[in-house]
């Protein structure tokens, strides 16, 4: 009996030492009475004896993932364009000279963009008009120059802002609306004359003929950065109860964006 009690001791005791040491390099001895018995974990053997490298380890460890938006979702651009005057019905307009008519703008647009085939946003821009017409002295000044008049014009430079989206159809095509209002803080009107062989200038402002606010609408089909616009002025230029006709309110034109 005490043979088997100190077998099972020496047995318990060698899978305690076993464990014990599956960290350690050196084998494990024992001794039982004249006996030595040497024992390695086989577990410490096989993980010894295994060839674990960087690669491996880089197979197990987790993946991580970098999400980056495909579209900015805020944009800004320049752009600027230039149009023309187109009189739709001569009867109710001042007369003018369409090629010399014309109107020009620079400015900015600060866009949101919810998805890649809608923006909309707000800009700021300076504009300017200009008109040549005819025979026009009388109905601003309320007489007329002396000498012979060569060139008559009437001018607004304007500080304005509005409301601008921009819907994509279909490639590098979109469609694009805005609702501008404008501060004329500059409105004259010029004649120039020849009296006796000398050039005269004749420069004329009045508050209380010139509407200071104008408003309007325009839409556009742009192609990459080039769009081609048509502008309808809702306002009046003059008040009415002193100059009755108008110039004309439609203008064709062309605009290129930066980006």
């Amino acid at each position: 009996m005490r043979i088997k009690i100190t077998l099972l001791s020496a047995v318990l005791s060698l899978c305690t030492a076993a464990f014990a040491q599956q960290n350690q390099t050196e084998p494990t001895r024992i001794r039982i009475g004249e006996t030595i018995i040497t024992l390695q974990s086989p577990l410490r053997l096989y993980v010894a004896e295994t060839d674990t490298t960087e690669a491996d380890i880089t197979l197990y460890r987790p993946k991580t993932y970098s999400y980056e938006k495909k579209y900015p979702r805020y944009r800004e651009e320049s752009y600027i364009g230039f149009g023309f005057a187109t009189p739709t019905h001569e009867a109710t307009f001042m007369p003018i000279h369409s090629g010399n008519s014309f109107n020009f703008e620079i400015g900015l647009r600060h866009l949101y963009l919810p998805s890649r085939n809608y923006a909309i946003g707000l800009l700021l821009q300076y504009s300017c008009y200009s008109y040549r017409m005819k025979e026009a002295s009388m109905a601003f000044m309320g007489y007329i120059p002396d000498g012979t008049i060569k060139r008559e014009f009437f001018r607004t430079d304007n500080i304005g802002t509005g409301l601008y989206q921009r819907i994509r159809l279909f490639g590098h095509n979109s469609i694009e609306t805005t609702v501008y209002g404008d501060f004329a803080y500059s409105k004259r009107f010029k004649v120039k004359s020849q009296v006796a062989g000398n050039k005269v200038k004749e420069k004329y402002r009045d508050s209380t003929k010139f509407n200071p606010f104008g408003a309007g609408v325009q839409i556009g089909l742009k192609h990459r950065n080039t769009t081609l616009y048509a502008r309808y002025r809702l306002t009046n230029f003059f008040n009415p109860d002193y100059i009755s006709p108008e110039v004309p309110r439609l203008s064709i034109g062309i605009c290129f964006t930066s980006n």
